[in-house]
């Protein structure tokens, strides 16, 4: 296994969207979202998603200079209008406008249309936590479930992230797709020649199926059925019907090859001042006696440890201060093959060349 720094592999990840017609300071902020997603071990949404940003832009399908705008005339319930821009673009701005309107307010809301893919969900959970809000926000996305009872996929994983800060505990970031699993994780399986396990999806037939390619061609499945059908409803509404982006099957989809339709799928975020409702330290205290009486609940068998939402994921973005970032042998190549389609190199043969440029 070949690992990184989070330097290095933010300056690569810069420098192709860079090469690909994207203004610097917007990515520097795609990049942020990419290395987040690595830092923190979600690696179906770092490195591994480059292939697929770098074909849309190449296929004219996303905008790489966006205009961003507001179209609405409130200061704290913010319609944007995302302009097809890189989705870790129009994300992360989205999120700053939030924030900075919670800050002011007590509370907001942004409504974002015309987006595409925003990344890993924790990027954003992580940021209002910082910024010692609660926060939510919720992405719609390419069809890949079925409804309950239906035959056809019509929704997306839709994936909801909620945060909420702590005192001297990390923060709960609740970060979660609206299906069993994650579609990426169906795609990796499938990469590398694995079962899934039953539960996860069924085949275009509707039966259950440990073939990942099956479930490729078939639909995930949602969490606690009907419940996790219509959770999934109520984020495709806040996201796309209430910023009037598209839904369902009208959706670009991002994962085909042959598709250069935009996504024009739609965001949702909101944010609450804590101290608007009482003192700041006094509810991370609070928060902190909350996750102490969970984490000390008398342990299952075998169970060595109670984990928080999102704690395993702030604890491993730790451990790769100290390991470095892992890139498996097939994101090493696909990342070579980038810097030689983009133009950074074509005399690199490995990616110890490539990364050195970085260094």
């Amino acid at each position: 296994m070949y690992y990184t720094n989070k330097k290095v592999e933010h300056k690569f990840v810069t420098d192709v969207f860079k090469h690909l017609g994207v203004r610097e300071e917007d990515a520097k902020l795609a990049a942020d979202v990419v290395v987040q997603s690595d830092v923190t071990g979600v690696n179906t949404h770092g490195l591994a998603r480059m292939p697929m940003y770098v074909r849309r832009l190449q296929q004219k399908a996303v905008n790489p200079t966006p205009n961003i705008r507001q179209t609405n005339e409130s200061e704290n319930l913010i319609a944007l209008d995302g302009d097809n821009g890189p989705g870790n673009v129009v994300g992360p701005t989205a999120i700053n406008m939030c924030i900075e309107a919670a800050k002011k307010h007590g509370f907001a809301a942004v409504s974002i249309k015309n987006s595409n893919h925003y990344g890993v969900g924790n990027y954003y959970g992580w940021k209002f936590a910082e910024a010692n809000l609660i926060g939510m926000t919720m992405t719609n996305s390419t069809p890949n479930v079925a409804p309950t009872g239906g035959s056809v996929s019509m929704i997306g994983t839709n994936p909801v992230t909620i945060a909420i800060p702590a005192g001297k505990h990390y923060p709960l970031v609740l970060d979660m797709a609206t299906s069993v699993v994650a579609f990426g994780k169906i795609r990796k399986a499938a990469e590398e020649g694995k079962k899934i396990p039953l539960g996860w999806a069924v085949d275009k037939d509707g039966k259950p199926t440990e073939d990942p390619n099956e479930a490729l061609n078939g639909s995930l499945l949602p969490i606690g059925g009907y419940k996790g059908y219509g959770l999934a409803m109520v984020i495709d509404i806040l996201s796309a019907v209430l910023s009037q982006s598209a839904y369902g099957l009208d959706i670009g989809n991002k994962f085909d090859p042959d598709c250069t339709k935009p996504e024009k799928i739609g965001h949702f975020m909101l944010a609450i001042d804590i101290s608007k409702f009482l003192d700041l330290n006094t509810f991370k205290k609070s928060m902190d006696e909350y996750i102490e009486t969970m984490k000390n609940t008398e342990k299952a068998v075998g169970v060595e440890e109670i984990y928080i939402p999102g704690e395993i994921e702030f604890l491993r973005a730790e451990k790769i201060k100290e390991t470095g970032i892992p890139v498996a042998e097939g994101i090493q190549a696909k990342m070579i093959k980038i810097a030689k389609d983009v133009g950074i190199g074509s005399d690199i043969k490995t990616i110890d060349e490539l990364f050195d440029r970085y260094r």
